[in-house]
């Protein structure tokens, strides 16, 4: 689920690949209006989809001429990035 308020969106519960496709359908309008800020605390569970979720949305944001802020990420995010060796492009 997501919730955005200003330019902050807060994503709770699963981030996998069962729930990623509509956490992104959910989000592209949101970034479309101006959300900056992901806010990954509230997730109590991710797998790789995350990463697809985020590079996804950094994506979208870049494309319109803005930059993505991450926060709240989950340790097993993280863990995630730095096996597949992305840990450096994940946006801060």
């Amino acid at each position: 689920m997501i919730a955005c308020e200003n330019n902050r969106c807060r994503i709770t519960g699963a981030v996998t690949v069962d729930s990623v496709g509509g956490l992104l359908r959910e989000l592209q309008p949101e970034l479309a209006k101006g959300i900056d800020t992901l806010d990954f605390s509230a997730v109590e569970i991710a797998d790789s989809a995350a990463l697809a979720l985020v590079f996804s949305a950094m994506r979208q944001t870049r494309q319109a001429g803005r930059t993505l802020a991450c926060t709240g990420l989950p340790a097993s995010f993280i863990i995630l990035a730095e096996l597949y060796g992305v840990s450096e492009l994940l946006p801060a």
